[in-house]
């Protein structure tokens, strides 16, 4: 109730119910929050026994975006336009992730090679995958921003057409007023009330022409200023069809590359990532939607906790970069922004970021809240680890720790070069790196 407290009608909280595997939904109406329990049973959901069509929460509230509660409560016209972010659970004090978030903190805890890989490459899919949810969430914002404009517009002309038919009857009007008017003034047998009438309703008349003028000056002028943003709205709609379509090749390119053992868990990760873009708040999206996907996680991520393993590969990947660029005759100051995420030996929950500059190795807490992944303590979070990564490509770590004067410029890994499957990966369980 408090989270939706200032917010406006339609805006909405799901949180757990009191009956184990069953939710509440929170939902703004007429300023009120009203509270609606969300049955759960056998794989299916609803509001009430009679009501479980809805395959998941999720579906459940998709489909009251656009469709009225009052479908199932006649006192609740309100769709659920506006979902809230509730920081903590109120039950238990604990931040409460969605699905697609516990998935992807699992991704460290690999035991073997091969269950590396698997949950790399899912990982690679779920970046592109999410990429591409982005981009279809802001196309689909375009659309609507477009058929608000041209609601706007149509509205606009119909009111320039009834303003401009009111002075085409009322000009003619006010002509007769007048000759009457001149005549009545001349008459030495009309009263002088009768023509003060006359006066007034010419002037009545005279006024009510000059405002419609300024009505329809106005309205005009709002229908040109309409017309340029409808042409911007266009220009930015025909963008981000063109980024869909492109997220679109990318992500199927890595759908085709898939290992097809990992079918049944793709199928899952897809499902997921339309939940997490769609409870994304939209500042966020339009943030990341045009940064660039530079790495996949297997050119970040390593499988161990250790401080000591992390900064020899980092050192590692500074003097490979220094050899490559020797070989080319490029000469450099030696490479800042070298770095790797890996799991945190001190805290299960949390993972870091161990980053080379200068001659140091920095390593920062990253933490995970509903919201996604930030350094500890942050107001910056990021729905995944390779959104963080792609922001902090771009924004400098200073904005963190003041010491570290660099974005991440280069992964520690180089998995460009195909990989020999027969060997285990240099990043994965088990790998150590030596001085």
């Amino acid at each position: 109730s408090k989270a939706l407290s200032d917010q406006p009608d339609g805006s909405f909280v799901v949180r757990n119910a009191s009956t184990p595997g069953d939710f509440t939904l929170c939902v703004k109406f007429e300023g009120q929050v009203k509270l609606l329990k969300i049955v759960v049973k056998d794989g299916k959901c609803g509001f009430n026994s009679d009501s479980m069509t809805h395959q998941s929460v999720t579906n459940l509230v998709d489909f009251h975006r656009k469709i009225s509660l009052n479908l199932y409560n006649d006192a609740l016209n309100v769709c659920l336009l506006y979902p809230v972010s509730v920081r903590r659970n109120s039950q238990n004090g604990k931040p409460l992730f969605k699905k697609g978030h516990l998935q992807q903190r699992l991704v460290l805890t690999a035991k073997n090679d091969k269950e590396w890989r698997d949950r790399l490459e899912m990982e690679a899919l779920r970046a592109v995958h999410l990429a591409f949810e982005r981009g279809a969430k802001l196309f689909d914002a375009c659309h609507q921003e477009m058929e608000k404009a041209e609601g706007l517009y149509h509205a606009l002309n119909q009111s320039i057409k009834e303003t401009e038919l009111k002075l085409r009857q009322l000009v003619p009007l006010a002509t007769v007023e007048r000759e009457i008017s001149e005549e009545i003034q001349t008459s030495l047998s009309t009263s002088e009330m009768i023509k003060e009438v006359f006066v007034n309703n010419g002037e009545f008349i005279k006024e009510s022409i000059r405002r419609m003028r300024a009505e329809l000056k106005e309205l005009l002028e709002k229908k040109q200023e309409l017309s340029k943003i409808t042409d911007e709205i266009e220009s930015k709609k025909q963008h981000a069809k063109h980024r869909l379509s492109e997220l679109m090749e990318v992500r199927n390119a890595v759908y085709d590359q898939m290992d097809p053992s990992l079918c049944t868990r793709m199928a899952q990760l897809l499902d997921t990532g339309g939940e997490l873009i769609n409870s994304e708040p939209m500042k966020v999206t339009q943030l990341l939607a045009d940064l660039e996907l530079r790495w996949t996680p297997a050119q970040f991520l390593m499988c161990s906790s250790s401080k000591e393993n992390a900064a020899n590969a980092l050192i590692h990947a500074r003097y490979r970069i220094a050899q490559l660029d020797k070989a080319v005759g490029l000469k450099r100051e030696p490479m800042d922004g070298i770095f790797l995420i890996r799991a945190s030996k001190s805290y299960t929950d949390k993972l870091v970021l161990s980053v080379l500059h200068g001659e140091r190795v920095s390593h920062c807490l990253i933490e995970q809240n509903e919201e996604g992944w930030g350094f500890e303590h942050s107001n910056v979070y990021l729905t995944t680890i390779h959104d963080f990564v792609r922001y902090y490509a771009h924004n400098s770590l200073e904005t963190h720790a003041d010491a570290i004067k660099t974005k991440l410029r280069v992964p520690a890994f180089d998995v460009a070069t195909k990989e020999d499957t027969s060997k285990p990966m240099r990043n994965g369980p088990g790998q150590v790196w030596t001085p």
